[in-house]
């Protein structure tokens, strides 16, 4: 017998926002009360400098990427006392502030703007890293019968101009928060930047712009006039115009900086005065003396520099609010020599129309913002977990693209620039398919349209040096079988058929495929994988193939009896029971699964340890197990026995050359120019064993704290948590390869493992086996809604929906079934005692 009732929290906007107990906020206070897990000061006495590193390769300061094989790239240290030590958080990598898929910039913890990626400049043409070293905001303060002071607000700012003493820095994307400090600043100034996120809404989120807002206090007991000024360079060559609303910067032709930029300020009541300059010391010069510049109507006029400045004056212990808004329409990108343009011309017509309609939604972007925060903070899960969850998700932006044909497409990395590579794809999928469902299938229609006549479905979808979605790739073993294992994923959890039902003919092809290349050993022979330093297509084969493969049989079969195709379901459950005998003989060792197998030569007991990765999706996707759960269990402790470093687990061990550590290496011991590559740590590993000792049923301290290594490495050992590379070593841990990669997003699958979420969109079933003990509350994910499961007591359960909407027939969690219709939209909540 069970007890239950339903309930919602009060919509009104003027509720207090309090560790986000409520579902909406007061919309002129939510930008105080968002919450940040990380922070980094920066101080003017700081002494910044690059020093150079080994890599394989590498995206660089000022290039999209190194010479590849034995490349040095630029790493920012702090140096104190003659010594580099790791600087402070924000300063290496910050925030991406931007348009999904439409370009972003950094603003970074000194106060600088970084990595101008919105001028259509990419790998694949248009220009290369652009850094806008005056791009500047002033501040100008006038206390009550007081002496006026003026900071640029950078702690190391360009020559000349006086900067700010201290800089707070805190990232919670898509948000950057600074907090100003100096003994003659008269009143407390936070800059809050941030860009338009909405979930299940990517349109919504490709906003070309950028927002800037100060909030200001007054705590003295006089009043302080107020001023603030931001520069733009001409970067693009353009004309200046102004106008009631602000600044525009035009350039006329077809070239990638051809369009516009526009800056605004938001706030309508507030007075707005302009300059143009062909240098920045005139500029500053001019705001520091008054705060304002000439209003002297301004009209295709060339310059290097133009200004806009707004002012306030708050009373004794007085807030205040100023809005910035930054925003740029370039039509014309060009990919490998083709102009394929952006999408968000298919939603604006110009920056200035940009500008507008974001100012008049602001309050809905606030909202949108302090929803995702719940969704990633209002939990149980520990701190280093929260943080890396919203931040993730910024790589989507930072190298999405969205072209003006509707194509959404994902760089590996702007180092290795190959179009959307589906091994990659998949390790970053379970964002895509919970947040934007319609560009998981929009990534999913141009893998099948790329498919090869064989059935094969293709690497990637091009690189940075062909035209879009023409295939340049090998053979794979993680193509078909990621590709199956996707489109299932996208019909168990959206419910979608007419989806599936114009991809059921690719999909059956690749199943047939994967079948075919079973012919010799029972399992697909000679194929390289995402692990591409093993020559594994020399191999006959390989360990992680096959649990991809055996996984994909699992999810092929459900999807064959879907569609109603008995002969290929019997098909597909013959080939995995083949498959499952092949396992054991060429790959058990009785402790643990090698990771190859070769017929006619000798092989090691090497041990890879990403070997599970099929299983670990097998689990996600309550497709069942791939092999003996005992046999699994026995190689994640070899996996943790063998592997482990302080970093994260060794990729592989047991060769012949295990402690190959750069630079003391053995020569001809591996085929990349004698760099190291066993001792090397792909972060995946440990992520991905985490989430699968999990499912096991390991222990659950043991688990968390094996992808802690990783998460931690990036946020505070070497406080570069925006720019994940793909690999660090496992002796000082320093980046090894690779940029601003998204492998890393696998770790969606902890939070998932944790409650144990099933999800099942057609039958509207969800059900739960939670790992940890009430009381306590965790996350869950659907691409329809998102929320929250607590469990309040031993049988007592609340089920609250934060975003979207959702509906259930059946709930269940642990043992107990809750059977009646549910229906909850956000702010929702169902709750119940079994008894």
């Amino acid at each position: 017998m069970s007890k239950i009732w339903f309930s919602s929290l009060a919509p009104s906007l003027l509720m207090t926002v309090s560790n986000f107990t409520s579902g909406q906020v007061d919309c002129g206070n939510i930008l105080s009360h968002l919450q940040f897990k990380n922070s980094g000061v920066v101080k003017s006495s700081m002494l910044f400098e690059y020093r150079r590193l080994p890599c394989y390769y590498m995206e660089d300061v000022d290039a999209w990427s190194t010479p590849w094989s034995n490349a040095t790239y630029q790493y920012l240290y702090e140096i104190r006392d003659g010594q580099p030590i790791t600087p402070p958080s924000g300063i290496r990598s910050a925030v991406p502030l931007g348009g999904l898929g439409a370009g972003t910039i950094e603003l970074r913890a000194d106060g600088s703007l970084r990595d101008w990626n919105i001028f259509n400049n990419s790998p694949a043409g248009g220009g290369g890293k652009v850094h806008l070293d005056e791009a500047v905001f002033g501040l100008r303060t006038q206390v009550e019968n007081g002496e006026a002071k003026a900071w640029v607000l950078r702690t190391h700012p360009p020559a000349g101009l006086s900067g700010i003493a201290q800089i707070e820095y805190s990232g919670a994307f898509p948000v950057s928060r600074l907090r100003f400090a100096d003994d003659n600043l008269p009143l407390a100034v936070e800059l809050y930047a941030y860009c338009e996120f909405r979930l299940y809404d990517p349109e919504g989120s490709a906003t070309p712009a950028v927002i800037f807002t100060f909030n200001l206090h007054n705590p003295s007991e006089k009043s302080v006039e107020v001023s603030l000024m931001f520069n733009l360079p001409n970067h693009i060559g353009g004309n200046f115009s102004s106008s009631q609303k602000g600044l525009t910067l035009s350039k006329a032709g077809t070239s990638p900086t051809s369009g516009n930029m526009a800056l605004r300020i938001a706030e309508a009541n507030l007075p707005c005065s302009w300059l143009v300059s062909s240098d920045l010391p005139t500029v500053w010069e001019d705001f520091s003396k008054d705060g304002k510049f000439s209003t002297t109507p301004i009209k295709n006029k060339f310059a290097q520099h133009g200004a806009l400045a707004t002012s306030v004056k708050l009373a004794s212990g007085q807030f205040g609010m100023i809005t910035f808004v930054l925003s740029w329409y370039f039509p014309y990108r060009p990919h490998a020599g083709e102009i394929l343009g952006n999408y968000y011309t298919k939603l604006y017509s110009s920056a200035e129309d940009v500008g507008d309609k974001v100012i008049a939604r602001l309050p809905d972007t606030w909202q949108s913002i302090y929803q995702w925060q719940r969704l990633c903070f209002d939990n149980s899960l520990p701190e280093w977990l929260q943080d890396a969850m919203v931040n993730s998700v910024a790589t989507i932006f930072k190298t999405g693209m969205w072209f003006a044909d509707g194509r959404f497409r994902q760089w590996e990395s702007f180092c290795c620039p190959a179009v959307e590579p589906i091994h990659i794809h998949f390790y970053r999928s379970l964002p895509y398919v919970w947040f934007f469902p319609s560009l998981h299938q929009n990534l999913l229609k141009g893998f099948a349209s790329a498919q090869a006549d064989s059935g094969y479905i293709e690497e990637n979808l091009g690189d940075a040096s062909v035209n879009l979605d023409v295939p340049k790739g090998r053979q794979m073993g993680d193509s078909c079988t990621t590709f199956i294992l996707a489109v299932y994923q996208n019909y168990l959890w959206t419910g979608d058929k007419l989806f599936l039902d114009s991809l059921w003919q690719n999909v059956k092809k690749a199943i047939l495929w994967q079948i075919e290349r079973c012919r010799k050993y029972g399992l697909p022979d000679h194929l390289n994988n995402t692990y591409d330093w093993w020559d594994f297509e020399r191999k006959d084969l390989v360990s992680y193939n096959a649990f991809l493969h055996m996984a994909s049989m699992l999810a092929a079969e459900k999807l064959a009896k879907i569609q109603s195709d008995e002969e290929l379901a019997s098909a597909c459950l013959k080939n995995l029971q083949v498959a499952q005998k092949a396992l054991d003989k060429y790959f058990w060792t009785g402790e643990y699964f090698r990771s190859w197998f070769c017929h006619d030569e000798p092989f090691p007991d090497a041990l890879h340890a990403d070997t599970l990765y099929g299983q670990l999706w097998a689990c996600i996707l309550d497709l069942g197990l791939t092999t003996d759960k005992e046999k699994i269990v026995s190689h994640l402790a070899a996996e943790m026995k063998k592997n482990s470093s302080p970093f994260g687990l060794k990729v592989m061990q047991g060769t012949s050359c295990d402690d190959d550590r750069h630079p003391d290496v053995r020569p001809g011991h591996a085929p990349y120019e004698n760099g190291p590559v066993n001792s090397l740590v792909w972060q995946a590993g440990s992520l991905d064993w985490a989430s699968l000792n999990i499912y096991m049923d390991g222990d659950v301290e043991q688990s968390l704290n094996e992808a802690k290594k990783v998460i931690e490495h990036w946020r505070k050992q070497l406080c570069d948590q925006w720019n994940y590379r793909d690999l660090t070593t496992s002796w000082d841990g320093n980046p090894w390869c690779n940029s601003h990669y998204s492998r890393q997003l696998i770790l969606w699958a902890l939070p998932l493992a944790l409650s144990g979420q099933r999800y099942d969109s057609s039958q509207k079933r969800l059900h739960f086996q939670p790992k940890l003990n009430a009381p306590t509350k965790l996350p869950f994910f659907t691409p329809v809604a998102c929320g929250t499961l607590e469990l309040v007591s031993d049988r007592s359960y609340k089920l609250t929906v934060l975003v979207g909407e959702l509906e259930l027939s059946e709930l269940q969690i642990g043992k107990d079934v809750f059977t009646q219709r549910i229906r909850l939209k956000a702010g929702e909540s169902f709750a119940a005692e079994a008894r």
